[in-house]
């Protein structure tokens, strides 16, 4: 009995002691540099290449969309994916830096209807991981989103959550944590995707996290977190190839 609880204790302290690591890393990563609010978003812009807007456009999500870590709007994730498409649209980015899903559906969505969007890109997901909103609330609040888009919209785009465990803002070993904790939501977005009709899932993590982990000082921003203006461009690129909804 005394060697059953010594092993006990002695796995309750190393629990303790690992969550106390994890809080320790979290207020030190809180603590690094921060950018500032980044370009301004666009409202009823033209983008993409000259012309004839096919489609109009609305972003929803996070300081991904809102373009955090871009040294200007050409720059931001919007704007190059518009440009790597290549196909003239009229643009309104409504994400906001610090956003989760809730954020979205019920700060977000609601501005849609008086747009009538046609397309929707969606990227979300990253502060829910840090913020360790549950599965089955950020389940609950996507698929709402995507159930109440307006009728409008003919395809949504949905992003999904990036690699958690690749910026070098985060300290190990509360990137590895992170970046579990980014999969598992991750997955849930692409179980979402496949059930939305009109919808593409882009595999944001998968397309671009073995480069940011790889070169770091090439894509991210200055605060080690958010993508710079040549990650943003590999986004785009993960945007542009993604295939027509099924």
């Amino acid at each position: 009995m005394r060697a059953i609880r010594r092993c006990v204790l002695a796995s309750a302290a190393l629990i303790v002691s690992f969550v106390a690591l994890l809080v320790a890393e979290v207020m030190v990563a809180r603590g690094g540099a921060h950018l500032a609010g980044g370009p301004p978003l666009v409202t009823d812009a033209a983008a993409g290449p000259p012309g004839a807007p096919v489609d109009t456009v609305v972003w929803l999500g996070d300081s991904i969309g809102a373009g955090i870590g871009a040294t200007s709007l050409p720059g931001t994730l919007p704007e190059q994916a518009a440009a790597a498409i290549g196909k003239p649209v009229r643009m309104t980015v409504l994400a906001r830096s610090g956003d989760r899903v809730a954020d979205v559906l019920y700060h977000q969505l609601p501005v849609l209807a008086a747009i009538h969007p046609t397309m929707v890109f969606i990227t979300v997901g990253a502060n829910d991981t840090t913020h360790l909103t549950s599965r089955g609330a950020f389940r609950r609040d996507y698929e709402r989103v995507l159930v109440e888009l307006p009728s409008s919209v003919r395809r949504v785009v949905i992003l999904g959550v990036p690699d958690m465990g690749a910026p070098p803002r985060l300290a190990q070993p509360l990137r590895a944590v992170a970046g579990w904790r980014g999969r598992s939501l991750d997955t849930d977005v692409r179980h979402l995707a496949a059930r939305t009709p009109r919808a593409v899932y882009v595999d944001i993590a998968g397309k671009t996290g073995p480069a940011f982990r790889a070169h770091p000082a090439t894509y991210f921003a200055r605060d080690r977190f958010h993508p710079n203006d040549a990650g943003y461009g590999l986004w785009a690129k993960a945007v542009a190839e993604a295939p027509a909804p099924s």
